[in-house]
């Protein structure tokens, strides 16, 4: 192992639950209710992406798409409260003292990545951003991951992968990484193709340094 990946959304920040309260408002308005499962097993795909799927779901014609952006864009600035996971800052400390590579592989876009890193103040862990604004196919392919191992000067098979949904494990796994899935949002039942689950951020931690 010379290399750990993140994913973003539900792994460096606690903000899925933001996320889907702020479809649940803009769904409303449609009269649809949406599970908080049902958003979650859609997670690492850019926000045009979950967009064009939640719409197909619930029969919401495409000419309405823009406006669904916009209003879920509005609701979910009204409820974000974002949070870091405890213990995290101890695995990417590991990490570091080791000389370990980090990566973050993400959906989401590169100023709401930045933004949440510094504010946490953990920006200056990360050697390497892939995010949708580079433009990288979406997870599940493996080009996410691959992007991020090639930045980091790292083969795919030297990298293990902290995700938490299944599109992002399969991408992980489509590109030859061992994958770490942890239960922040999707129970062990969604997240069984990884190649071990954990619970929390220690648990992760005890994971990689059997790995290493």
């Amino acid at each position: 192992m010379k290399a750990i990946l993140f994913d973003f959304d539900g792994v460096i920040v606690k903000s899925m639950e933001s996320h889907y309260e702020g479809w649940r408002r803009t769904l409303a308005e449609y009269g649809i209710d949406m599970s908080p499962e049902e958003l979650f097993i859609l997670e690492g795909q850019t926000l045009e992406t979950v967009a064009s799927q939640i719409a197909r779901k619930f029969n919401i014609p495409h000419e309405e798409m823009p406006r669904l952006i916009e209003r879920k864009q509005y609701h979910y600035d009204q409820v974000k409260r974002l949070e870091s996971y405890p213990n995290l800052i101890e695995v990417l400390q590991w990490a570091k003292e080791k000389g370990l590579k980090i990566g973050l592989v993400t959906g989401s876009t590169r100023q709401q990545v930045e933004e949440v890193l510094e504010n946490f103040g953990i920006r200056h862990y990360f050697d390497a951003i892939v995010t949708a604004d580079d433009k990288v196919e979406n997870k599940p392919s493996p080009e996410p991951y691959l992007r991020a191992a090639h930045l980091l000067q790292v083969e795919p098979e030297e990298c293990v992968v902290i995700e938490n949904a299944p599109l992002g494990i399969r991408s992980a796994k489509n590109a030859g990484m061992k994958c770490i899935a942890i239960t922040t949002t999707l129970p062990v039942a969604f997240l069984k193709e990884a190649d071990v689950v954990v619970y929390d951020f220690q648990e992760v931690l005890d994971a990689l340094k059997k790995l290493y």
